[in-house]
């Protein structure tokens, strides 16, 4: 008898959970995919760097005539975290890539280079559930960070094996993964911009600090040049955005200003080489360029002009991403 009172009170505690009258949301659905396109860039002339009176001068930017003379496609926006998951998995499936813990591992050429790192102390939004890359849900179009300098240059080279096209990198040696053996202009496989490229794609035809008009903010103020172009502390709210949010350059390219720095295929060197015709930078090095500034960079370090130098190797954080080139036929 002493068991019935807790009998019914169990009864009477848990016969409403067992209904249907309120049941649990479902969860909201993913952000439509943000697909991004090719944009076609026309040969041309331009002045790299920028002058020693600009806001923000370093003395890494000297000033000097360039020419590009092959035409090439650019793709429109930061390679977001839901595309790098894709196609990462794509290249596991075909055994283009490894995955260890957190980390994923080149598989090209005998490589087992570190290319994406998803520690979850860091900053990645990629994870590996199982057998499947997972990106966390709502972040689907922020750009992908954490990718070093190779993991960039192996998406190239996944997304040129995937359309059927030569890869652009030789991952032989851990210490170069030359582009087209040092020709990059010539490559047909999909790689990451020149610095000329890059820079060139993110002026779009303006000589001033940013591609919508000159720098009159050094920090984290407003400034009209960059608002409505580029995610940097300003206006970033401490952290990336998902990409195209905000407006394009005159050539239709979004966030070459901020949301995060972007890998280039070139060495880094203080001073340029002395290249005005199709520059492909210095001989391999210790250190690869970033482009374009990020989230948490103050308004300077968003020029068209601004360079960063991390290690291929260590360069890992969350204000590093990237976009693709492809020379036009």
């Amino acid at each position: 008898m002493r068991r019935l009172p807790l009998l019914l009170c169990l009864f009477v505690f848990v016969l409403p959970g067992c209904g249907d009258d309120n049941p649990a949301p479902p969860p909201p659905p993913p952000p439509p995919a943000i697909t991004g396109e090719m944009i076609r860039v026309s040969a041309g002339s331009f002045t790299m760097g920028s002058a020693e009176d600009e806001i923000g001068y370093l003395g890494d930017e000297a000033q000097h005539p360039v020419t590009l003379t092959n035409d090439f496609s650019m793709f429109s926006t930061e390679v977001t975290n839901q595309q790098y998951a894709d196609l990462a998995q794509w290249a596991l499936d075909n055994g283009y890539c490894t995955v260890d813990g957190t980390r994923v591992y080149d598989n090209l050429d005998g490589s087992d280079l570190w290319l994406l790192d998803m520690d979850d102390d860091e900053d990645c939004e990629i994870s590996y559930l199982g057998s499947q890359f997972v990106v966390d849900a709502g972040l689907e179009n922020h750009p992908v960070v954490e990718v070093l300098w190779h993991g960039a240059a192996a998406y190239c080279d996944w997304l040129s094996l995937k359309e059927g096209l030569p890869r652009a990198y030789d991952h032989t040696d851990p210490n170069s993964w030359l582009c087209n053996d040092g020709a990059p202009y010539a490559a047909q496989g999909y790689r990451l911009p020149t610095e000329a490229e890059w820079e060139y794609a993110c002026r779009a035809g303006s000589a001033a600090a940013f591609a919508a008009g000159p720098i009159t903010e050094i920090a984290c103020g407003d400034e009209p040049s960059l608002l409505e172009m580029g995610w940097y502390c300003g206006n970033a709210d401490g952290w990336t955005h998902p990409v195209a949010t905000l407006e394009a350059n005159a050539f239709g390219l979004f966030d070459l200003h901020g949301n995060v720095w972007e890998w280039c295929n070139d060495w880094y060197h203080n001073q340029y080489a002395d290249e005005e015709v199709d520059p492909i930078g210095p001989p391999p090095g210790w250190y690869k360029v970033l482009r374009g500034g990020g989230w948490s960079d103050l308004s300077r370090r968003c020029r068209s002009a601004s360079r960063r130098n991390p290690s291929p190797h260590k360069g890992v954080n969350g204000r590093h991403g990237f976009r693709y080139v492809i020379t036009a036929p």
